[in-house]
Order: C-alpha cells, then sequence, then structure tokens
C-alpha cells in the first residue's frame, strides 16, 4: 500500500508544479479583487480534479493490467488513489484557507475568521462530491470518455439547481432559513454525509476495478 501511495505522489509531482503556480496567479487576482472566498473554494476544487490525472497516467502507462500480475490486492490500487486524493483535497483547503486569511490581512478586510472557515468547509465539501463523482465515472468509462459523462452530469446538476432556486422562490420557503440551518448545528451533518459519499463512491469503484476485463 505504502509503495502505491509513493507511486502516485511522484506522479503528481511534476503536475502540483504547475498546479501551485496557477495558485499563486488566483491569489494575486484574488488581492487585486479583495475577494478571499474564491481561494477558500476554488483551490479544495482544483486539487480534487488531480485524481483523473491519477487515472490517465495508470492507463496511458496500462498500470492497471500490470498491477493484477503484482502480490497486491486489486483493492489496493483504488484505495492508494483516494487516499493520496483526500490528503491533497485536504492540501488544498488548508492553502485555501491561509491564502484567504493573507488576503483579508493584506487587504485590511473585515471578515470574521468563522466565515472563512465555513467558506472553506464549503469547499472541502464541494471538491468531496467531485472527487467522488469523478472516481467511479473515471473507472468505468476510461479518462478520455469520463470527461464527457462528468460534463454531462454537471450540466444536468446545474440546470437542476437553477430550476430548483426558481421553484423555492415562488414558493413559501424561506432560502435564508436554509443557508442559516447549514451555517448554524446543520454543518455538523456535513462531516458524516462527506464520509459517506467517499465510502459509497470507494465501493462502487472498487467494485468496477475488480469486473474489468484486460
Amino acid at each position: 500500500m505504502i509503495g502505491l501511495i509513493k507511486k502516485d505522489v511522484l506522479l503528481m509531482q511534476s503536475y502540483l508544479k504547475n498546479l501551485l503556480l496557477i495558485t499563486a496567479m488566483f491569489s494575486g487576482l484574488s488581492l487585486i479583487n479583495e475577494n478571499y472566498s474564491f481561494l477558500a473554494v476554488s483551490l479544495p476544487c482544483m486539487f480534487s480534479i488531480l485524481c483523473f490525472t491519477l487515472i490517465s497516467y495508470d492507463d496511458y502507462y496500462h498500470w492497471d493490467a500490470y498491477s493484477l500480475t503484482l502480490p497486491i490486492d486489486s483493492k489496493d490500487s483504488v484505495r492508494s488513489k483516494y487516499i493520496v486524493s483526500t490528503c491533497l483535497l485536504a492540501f488544498g483547503t488548508i492553502l485555501g484557507t491561509a491564502l484567504s486569511f493573507a488576503v483579508i490581512t493584506v487587504k485590511d478586510l473585515s471578515v470574521p475568521g468563522k466565515e472563512v472557515f465555513l467558506t472553506a468547509f464549503a469547499g472541502f465539501f464541494t471538491a468531496s462530491v467531485l472527487m467522488s463523482l469523478m472516481y467511479p465515472i473515471a473507472y468505468r468509462f476510461g479518462t478520455e470518455k469520463g470527461r464527457f459523462v462528468i460534463f454531462g452530469i454537471f450540466a444536468g446538476i446545474s440546470i437542476f439547481i437553477v430550476l430548483l432556486g426558481k421553484t423555492l422562490m415562488n414558493t413559501t420557503l424561506r432560502l435564508q432559513s436554509i443557508a442559516d440551518f447549514f451555517t448554524g448545528s446543520g454543518k455538523y451533518l456535513l462531516i458524516p454525509l462527506i464520509l459517506i459519499i467517499i465510502s459509497v463512491s470507494y465501493c462502487i469503484s472498487c467494485k468496477i476495478f475488480t469486473r474489468k476485463e484486460y
């Protein structure tokens, strides 16, 4: 397992340099626009997309077929990627939070620390959902077709959210009360929800991976 994790980390080294360069550019834009929330939300999502890169490398070098000849459990290959991706996601969240506080400090913005952490947590939750969707799709359809499938899913989700928002606006349900719930005690429900989503995604990915034919 440690060897598999090290393999994925080494594959990410060159890509991480480019990602950190993009992070520096985003930090500059946030300073100019005085918008800390962009960093807190976008960085976790950017780091979560790296899971697609990991599978792309494996597809290019036919690693999945080769791994079946090694004395390792086939599920370990999937588990190592989830571990690496989750660590990268957590790193992106911490980095985004730190840079958000830096923007607030440099620009002398009056933003409560609690608001920064809530925004970063929202980014972490969104990135976790993205990662949990991308892995099963990438294992099932491959990285090339998987990109189109994910694009279609995200387009459908966006349309659903827009229609749902319009529906809620026409009802007596107050959107502010929903927001207050998730920024209050409801935020603690998101932690077990993240664990459930990632666990279900992992189980689906393992099932797809073990049933693939090479």
